[in-house]
Formats: structure tokens, C-alpha cells, sequence
């Protein structure tokens, strides 16, 4: 069955990259979106350019995902002088939506910095660069006659309860006695008032983020039979963490000409340049797709001597080399562009849809 544009905007917000995981100042989600509809094919593209647009027009996508937003803020109104206007003009003249999701990507389990560590075989750490915030979470457990099991899991699933970073429908269940007597004044729906009951039940116990929680009990509270169910709702106390960036440990140590090499063979790319001649060998880097080169500091105060970044500015350059760290830039599209064929995969095991990613065929920056 085709998905919806929808399903695809939930799949992305809810479930693969929280869309409460972008940075204040992005604007991930949709950015051009005519009305609900089935999709057939998905253009990818690192960016919702007018090249990119034509293309996946003519190939008759009905739907643009990119990483970087048409806009990046709310707009005010669609002006042709004005270029990311235009190109958003002309996609509703071609039949294409666009859906974009930055930043909430890039902080996302599965996401753009996780792509780039795993191409470079390297381990992640715990933690990140930067923190950036924490998501509240409840354990939710709920008390049920055992033949109604499978109605309540379906009720907790379609709520979006369960859902653990690549995994959703997580839980657990244990079987037991539930024991009540109804009084004068209950309809219950097993037994009879004035007798006491002892049922097969079932313990179903799970994870819930905290904006979901009226949702979860609203739709458990409906599908269970009895007149007043019994359920434990508890905050937990570590939340979900997120942050830019992470933290990485190598497979061997490596010389900086050595972890270069690897670099341009992993990422597809000549274009690397760097702020120091040479380091002590290392086995510890920070990843930052994207524009990064500003967080050195943050990486120094957590023991990382070396960045893979883009977009190194030459005072930041200066400034970390001083300090005696290292930043190696491999180009703001050259660290993104590259999980498009991750998130293709992602999309064909979850979609029956045809995907066509669109990429440059050059850096944009090139150094030659």
C-alpha cells in the first residue's frame, strides 16, 4: 500500500528524528505541503535548490526530502524577487511537496553525525559535543484481562508508546492474578457487585515521551474493557538527553595524514584541508557534520584533540591551532550529502516507494 505524505512527515517528527530535537533557530518539517496524498516517488536532495527541484519534477516525484530547509524561518508571505520564494512557487506548480528535517536529523540515533562515524568504523561514546537538551519520558504500565492483550499492545503502538531510538513497539509483559471486588454501585465488566474476582491478567509495561502521555492513556482508556483499569504512570528521571555532535573512538590510532586518507576514501572526497601540519597520533575524534569548526572548544574541554568538520573559518582555525587542536575539513557537503544513500535505505525498508536521490555532480566549495 503507497504511504501518505502523512505517514512520511510522522515517520520523520515522531518516530526516526524528533522533530522537538531541532535547534531553535531551524525550521525542520514541511516547507511546501499542497494537502494530504499518496506518494509514489521520493526525490532526495542535500538541498531544496531549483536543480534539484526541476529534476525531481521531471521524474515525477511527488515529494522532496531534503536536509537543509526551503526556509529557515516562518515565511511571511511568497515573493518571486525573493529566491527561496521562487523555487517553493515553482515546486507548487510542478505537483512536489518538500519536506526538510536538519538539524533534528543531525541529533537523530540514526542521523547524519552517526552516518559519518560508522563509515569511519569508528565506536561512539556516551555523550556529545554540545548538549543541547532533554526530552521527559514516563514509564507507563497498565493492568489488563489476558485475552484483551493484544488489543491494548495495538492501542499503546498506534499512540506511539514504545518507541526507543531505531526501535518502536518496545515493552514488556508479564502474566499474573488481578483481584477486585465491585461494589453496589459498579458495572463491572467481569463478576458482579458484591462478589470478589480473581482474573488472569496481564502486566503491560512500557515507555512513554512525555507529550505523548495524554495521547497513550487516552487510547489505552478506550480500548481496555473495564469500567476503571488500573495503570501506573512514573517520570523518569533521565529523560532523553540530546546534543550536536559525537564523540568517537577509532578503530586503531592514526596519524593526521593517515585519518585524512581515510577521511577522503569514506566521504567520496579530495577536498580536505586542515589547520595544523601534523598532530600526535590519535585514536579519539569529535564529528560535527556540517559547519562545525566553532565547537574546537567544546571538543577540548572533553579531552578530543581533533574535529572532522566543514565550513573552518580562519579564526577558528587559528585560534584551535594554538591551542594545539586539530580540525580537519572535509566541506560542509562532502559530511552531508553522503547519508542521502542512508536515508534511502531507511525509506525503501519503510515505504513501498521509489526513491531517486539527487546529488551534485561537484562540491560546491572546492579547493582544488
Amino acid at each position: 500500500m503507497l504511504p501518505k505524505i502523512s505517514d512520511i512527515i510522522s515517520f520523520f517528527e515522531s518516530e526516526y528524528a524528533d522533530i522537538r530535537k531541532q535547534s531553535e533557530w531551524d525550521f525542520s518539517g514541511p516547507q511546501v505541503y499542497s494537502g494530504d496524498r499518496e506518494v509514489k516517488k521520493i526525490a532526495l536532495s542535500l538541498d531544496p535548490d531549483r536543480n534539484s527541484i526541476k529534476r525531481a519534477i521531471n521524474k515525477g516525484c511527488e515529494l522532496l526530502i531534503t536536509h537543509h530547509p526551503l526556509f529557515f524561518r516562518a515565511s511571511k508571505g511568497l515573493l518571486c524577487s525573493r529566491s527561496a520564494d521562487k523555487r517553493a512557487i515553482e515546486a507548487v506548480r510542478g505537483g512536489l511537496d518538500i519536506l526538510s528535517y536538519h538539524t533534528n536529523i543531525d541529533m537523530a540515533p540514526d542521523g547524519t553525525n552517526a552516518h559519518i562515524r560508522r563509515l569511519l568504523g569508528a565506536d561512539k561514546e556516551k555523550g556529545f559535543i554540545v548538549k543541547e537538551g532533554s526530552l521527559g519520558r514516563f514509564k507507563f504500565s497498565v493492568f489488563a484481562p489476558y485475552d484483551y492483550k493484544e488489543k491494548i499492545l495495538e492501542a499503546l503502538r498506534v499512540a506511539g508508546a514504545g518507541v526507543q531510538g531505531n526501535y518502536s513497539g518496545c515493552g514488556f509483559m508479564s502474566e499474573g492474578v488481578g483481584m477486585f471486588t465491585p461494589n453496589e454501585n459498579a458495572n463491572p465488566f467481569i463478576g458482579e457487585p458484591g462478589v470478589g474476582e480473581i482474573v488472569d491478567e496481564v502486566k503491560i509495561e512500557t515507555v512513554v515521551r512525555e507529550e505523548l502521555m495524554d495521547s497513550v492513556l487516552e487510547a489505552v482508556l478506550k480500548a481496555h474493557p473495564y469500567e476503571e483499569p488500573a495503570f501506573d504512570i512514573i517520570r523518569l528521571e533521565d529523560g532523553f538527553d540530546y546534543g550536536i555532535g559525537e564523540i568517537c573512538r577509532l578503530d586503531r590510532e592514526y596519524s593526521l595524514a593517515g585519518f585524512i586518507s581515510l577521511v577522503k576514501s569514506r566521504l567520496k572526497t579530495d577536498d580536505v584541508r586542515t589547520n595544523m601540519p601534523d598532530t600526535e597520533p590519535f585514536s579519539r575524534v569529535a564529528v560535527c557534520t556540517g559547519s562545525g569548526a566553532s565547537l574546537w572548544k567544546d571538543c577540548l574541554k572533553k579531552g578530543v584533540k581533533v574535529l572532522l568538520t566543514g565550513d573552518m573559518k580562519y579564526h577558528d582555525a587559528l585560534d584551535a591551532a594554538e591551542a594545539g587542536f586539530c580540525i580537519v575539513d572535509a566541506g560542509h557537503q562532502a559530511t552531508e550529502e553522503i547519508y542521502l544513500d542512508r536515508l534511502a535505505e531507511v525509506l525503501k525498508n519503510r515505504f513501498d516507494v521509489e526513491i531517486h536521490i539527487e546529488k551534485r555532480s561537484m562540491q560546491i566549495v572546492s579547493w582544488g
